[in-house]
């Protein structure tokens, strides 16, 4: 187990503010760190798992309270990880090995150039105003030939095109239309994003919510569940709730 380390003087770990350069930012996610923290991180260990190798070093960039570390602490050799909220990185701490409480914009981070073997930014990128500038700088510390995984909800997904189609844009705590979320992707915008940051052998991948979410009875769910994955496979731009991208350091 791992202290939690941090990006800003001690005087000032407490609040967020000098750390997000936006104070009602800062608050927001603090406030927010047991929402975020309840978040699934299964199809994102899934792939988590198949890129890397036994062994490896793993860097989590908004890790929460540590779910994703959890998951792959009897794979991994070494488990860093960067958040933002005081609250989730304590907890986070019991977990990794180096857990940073400080945002992917602090000009000094604690992590070396090419020194990971997998850099994950599950739903961060959405929340940061400039996503290109983030990711090219957590790629940094990819290191050449290692993978970048990253997810951010679709805003194509049927149900914000729904949304849209009835003149609305809510603001909610959590989802696609999340208070915090500063940008927003599909398919083809997050396929240029990691092309953009250099990344090669770019895949894309969406996770599509089961049926139940959306069908009564569940019985009647549970039996259609194959075929609603099988659509959603085809159809992933629509039906995918949630966009996956890979890619390679050059």
């Amino acid at each position: 187990m791992a202290d939690c380390a941090t990006g800003v003087p001690a005087a000032h770990r407490s609040t967020l503010a000098d750390v997000a350069g936006d104070p009602a930012l800062a608050e927001l996610y603090e406030a927010k760190a047991q929402t975020y923290a309840a978040f699934g991180n299964g199809a994102i260990a899934d792939h988590a798992l198949r890129l890397l190798a036994p062994g490896g070093r793993v860097l989590d960039i908004g890790c929460a309270s540590g779910g994703l570390l959890a998951l792959l602490r009897p794979h991994a050799g070494h488990l860093a990880g960067l958040e933002l909220s005081p609250t989730a990185a304590e907890a986070a701490a019991q977990i990794g090995d180096h857990v940073v409480c400080g945002a992917l914009e602090d000009p000094q981070l604690p992590f070396d150039a090419g020194s990971f073997d997998l850099v994950v930014l599950a739903d961060v990128l959405e929340h940061l105003a400039d996503p290109a500038a983030g990711l090219a700088r957590a790629a940094a510390w990819c290191r050449p030939g290692g993978a970048m995984l990253v997810s951010v909800p679709n805003v194509a997904h049927w149900l914000a095109r729904l949304t849209l189609l009835r003149g609305r844009w809510p603001q909610r705590d959590s989802g696609t239309f999340d208070a915090g979320h500063l940008r927003w992707f599909t398919r083809d915008s997050l396929r240029a994003l990691l092309g953009g940051a250099g990344l090669r052998d770019v895949q894309l991948d969406a996770i599509v919510p089961a049926l139940r979410n959306h069908v009564r009875p569940a019985r009647l769910a549970q039996r259609a569940e194959p075929a609603w994955q099988a659509l959603g496979r085809r159809a992933p731009g629509l039906l995918g709730y949630q966009l996956v991208g890979i890619g390679r350091r050059p």
